[in-house]
């Protein structure tokens, strides 16, 4: 048999079923610097340690299914991010949680799941908004002072290219943080494959446009408190989406 003929009849396996369990799960101290692909790594060694039956990609180069919600980047916190894990069979959801949990990293955990039918649509691509907290000194005043502006042109590389980049169309609203705390601001921003607002870029454009000092900026807790789907204010926690089973 030729090599060509060998790839073909490797794209050509037949649909194995998946069981799904959509995790909830949050990130706080030193695994907020790790990166998407050590985050990714993280949970494929603690689900093979957990000897979970784990389903895994056809092909030459089996990866395990999973499938994160929306990438989080170095630095930010989460208290309640999204994953996929798809099982070649029906298993618990908690115990799928407690296994899981005994074998990841200390400030790394899933707080909940629920076995959920083969979904058709990835969950990385029903995210639409992102809820948002920063925490430094004075960023309420420059969040406000944001949101005033008509434009906010940040710079951003985009294969391997400088990029220039309206975010203020992007930003959605401010919400009321806790005791009208001046160093503390929520809002809502686009997240998703289409439209996203990285927050170290936003950070970056208060210290240009705002009056944001740079090294505060820069040392700005970031924590991301949701993810949702629909169109914005018309929003919906991904938990609480609908699932369309695959047919």
């Amino acid at each position: 048999m030729l090599q060509s003929e060998r790839e073909k009849m490797m794209t050509m396996q037949p649909h194995q079923t998946a069981y799904v369990q959509r995790c909830t799960f949050s990130r706080s101290g030193a695994t907020t610097f790790l990166g998407h692909l050590d985050l990714m790594t993280c949970f494929e060694r603690a689900a093979r340690r957990a000897e979970l039956p784990i389903l895994y990609s056809q092909g030459y180069n089996p990866r395990p299914m999973m499938v994160f919600a929306l990438p989080l980047g170095v630095g930010i916190e989460t208290t309640s991010d999204y994953l996929d894990v798809s099982l070649n069979r029906p298993y618990d959801p908690e115990k799928f949680v407690a296994e899981m949990n005994t074998f990841l990293p200390s400030g790394l955990r899933i707080l909940s799941s629920k076995a959920i039918p083969e979904p058709k649509d990835s969950i990385m691509s029903i995210v639409t908004t992102a809820f948002y907290r920063f925490e430094a000194k004075g960023i309420k005043e420059a969040m406000e002072k944001a949101f005033s502006q008509e434009t906010l042109v940040v710079t951003k590389m985009a294969k391997g290219k400088e990029k220039q980049t309206d975010i203020r169309p992007l930003l959605l609203s401010l919400s009321q943080a806790p005791s009208n705390d001046p160093d503390t601001v929520d809002f809502y921003a686009c997240a998703g494959s289409e439209k996203n607002v990285r927050p170290d870029l936003l950070l970056s454009s208060l210290t240009r446009y705002c009056g944001l000092d740079e090294e505060i900026s820069e040392n700005a807790r970031v924590i991301r408190m949701g993810l949702f789907s629909g169109e914005y204010p018309r929003i919906v926690p991904i938990p609480d989406v609908e699932v369309r089973p695959v047919s």
